[in-house]
């Protein structure tokens, strides 16, 4: 028995209308953070502004060692998801289901800031794997990244904390910095490059801190 011909004319146009809404689904990006290179005095054409104990009356004397654990990281949890996320205005936040990170944020940040200050001290040994720290004392890195966030096409802000030691109850130093970059467009590819700015200057900053707590062992470029 034939179809009658408008039941055939319904079927053809659902299935174009489908094909259609298939080809112009907007593809995904992946996206991750760069290492920048710079020496322990930032040099980006961004702003950071840094607190740090490392030079005051109850500073802990330096501690000589030629290796860092980084033993903690922690990352905001609003930022802790693979889709990009930022603040279209001071209130409102949009999540960027086709804009995603190429691996879990935390992961790149730890890996960001140990190639950074490694550049930055290269007598110095970090890593985050305890199993390659040898048969020294190394000294703790706890860090949390408090914000990283940005106003679309306006700015770019990372804040961050640490805290060094030589053990869990050592006398530690702490330092915190928060890092701003400029944002020229609204392009995603832009905030992610003035992310990995930011993290530049606050691993400039900790390599600073490092150096102080470190010791005479540790030069820098």
């Amino acid at each position: 028995m034939n179809m009658p011909s408008f039941r055939r004319t319904g079927l053809l146009a659902c299935a174009a209308a489908m094909f259609l809404g298939a080809c112009s689904s907007a593809p995904t990006h992946y996206h991750s953070l760069t290492p920048i290179h710079q020496t322990i005095r930032p040099s980006s054409p961004g702003t950071i502004v840094c607190t740090s104990d490392a030079t005051g009356p109850t500073s802990p004397e330096p501690e000589p060692t030629g290796t860092v654990l980084l033993a903690h990281l922690a990352v905001p949890v609003e930022a802790d998801r693979m889709q990009l996320l930022l603040h279209q205005t001071p209130t409102r936040l949009s999540v960027y289901e086709t804009e995603r990170w190429a691996a879990p944020l935390g992961d790149q940040i730890s890996l960001i800031l140990i190639d950074n200050v490694r550049n930055a001290l290269p007598n110095l040994s970090i890593t985050s794997d305890p199993l390659l720290i040898g048969t020294g004392t190394p000294l703790q890195l706890n860090m949390e990244i408090e914000e990283l966030d940005a106003l679309a096409g306006k700015e770019a802000t990372v804040r961050a904390q640490w805290r060094l030691s030589v053990a869990d109850n050592a006398a530690s130093q702490t330092g915190s910095c928060t890092a701003r970059q400029p944002l020229r467009s609204t392009g995603i590819d832009e905030l992610v490059l003035a992310w990995s700015r930011a993290l530049a200057d606050i691993s400039s900053a900790l390599a600073a801190s490092i150096q102080h707590r470190a010791g005479a062992n540790v030069s820098h470029k």
